[in-house]
């Protein structure tokens, strides 16, 4: 039998001329902004505490409870500081992955229209895109929870942490015997293994199955359970096959950095050195402002400069990553094959 893992490969290599040729400066331009912005793999996530109960609280203790606070100590007045900067950078994070994500859905949506649509699919996809971003944060806090007791119970068997919940979970799992022990690893180690598979094929599989048929997250890993439930064979080639593409895909992009990374490191060295001319030599550019705003400007212009001629080289990339990916899944289920017909090379012969 043949395997569509392994099929893919060429035919992502067609999908991908396909989609990136003819060339199009505006078509171009889009992709990079979305392989640039789009969110993918595993995303940080970070949950936030629930508000308190405030039933019962009047005005007048609220009034109170301000009043303290403003009248209160430097460190009473610190930690309410650290407090509302904490709230906003975890609400900023939260919604910067949920725009990514969103972004991400967005690439797809343009694989499967063959057209490259930013604001209007951008916002259509909101709502898949939080429901992607739980999942994908507890998917991600299961996989690193075991990781995080393991070292939690060694540094507290090295040093007391001063909690006593801590110090005694501490004592009792290193009270453990050698038998129990390796038990638990190996559970962690399982935990950790799927969690991270769960959250691969979240990305790989469910995502494409969401946004063929217009569905959440949830339901999008069902469809996908469906497909792959009798094809285990096929997802272990698959994930082999994954593993040598993506280690292709980082080799080419690994030359690209390094090639363009070389180019702008001779041009923006030359270019301050003879800014350090007029200042009064090399000193001068980190110990006068002319010459740090100088340094500044010109790491600038060269990180996005690096940034400006590698980004096309990702752009190709990417595509041909995703389009090996939604091709495999494709020629497991047809039926949740992404590509649009004049993307697809194997378009006639699924009609």
């Amino acid at each position: 039998m043949g395997w569509h893992a392994v099929e893919a490969v060429d035919d992502a290599v067609e999908a991908t001329r396909r989609f990136l040729f003819p060339f199009s400066l505006v078509r171009w331009a889009k992709l990079a902004l979305l392989v640039l912005l789009m969110g993918g793999g595993a995303n940080a996530g970070v949950s936030v505490p629930a508000a308190p109960d405030t039933a019962g609280f009047d005005t007048m203790e609220l009034d109170t409870v301000v009043s303290d606070l403003l009248a209160g100590t430097a460190d009473d007045q610190l930690i309410v500081a650290v407090a509302v900067v904490a709230v906003v950078a975890i609400v900023g994070v939260v919604a910067l992955s949920v725009a990514s994500l969103s972004l991400r859905l967005v690439f797809y949506d343009a694989l499967q229209t063959n057209e490259v649509r930013l604001w209007r699919p951008f916002l259509g996809r909101l709502r898949q895109a939080v429901g992607l971003f739980v999942v994908s944060a507890l998917l991600w806090l299961i996989a690193v929870l075991p990781v995080a007791v393991a070292v939690l119970v060694g540094v507290a068997g090295e040093m007391s942490i001063g909690w006593a919940p801590v110090d005694s979970f501490a004592a009792a799992a290193g009270s453990l015997s050698i038998g129990p022990a390796v038990v638990l690893g190996l559970l962690g180690s399982v935990v950790v293994l799927i969690a991270t598979l769960a959250l691969r094929l979240t990305y790989e599989f469910a995502v494409p199955a969401m946004v063929v048929e217009g569905i959440g997250v949830i339901d999008g890993w069902r469809r996908v359970w469906r497909a792959i439930s009798g094809e285990w064979a096929e997802l272990l080639v698959y994930l082999a096959v994954h593993f040598f593409v993506r280690l292709g895909t980082a080799i080419v992009e690994g030359i690209a950095f390094v090639i363009a990374g070389s180019a702008v490191l001779v041009v923006a060295g030359s270019t301050l050195l003879l800014a350090a001319v007029p200042l009064g030599g090399l000193g001068a550019l980190v110990s006068t402002t002319a010459g740090i705003a100088t340094v500044v400007i010109v790491g600038i212009v060269a990180v996005a400069s690096l940034v400006a001629l590698t980004l096309p080289v990702s752009v190709v990339t990417q595509s041909y990553v995703i389009a090996y990916e939604v091709d495999t899944l494709g020629g497991i289920d047809p039926e949740l094959m992404v590509l649009h017909r004049d993307i697809d090379p194997d378009s006639t012969v699924r009609d």
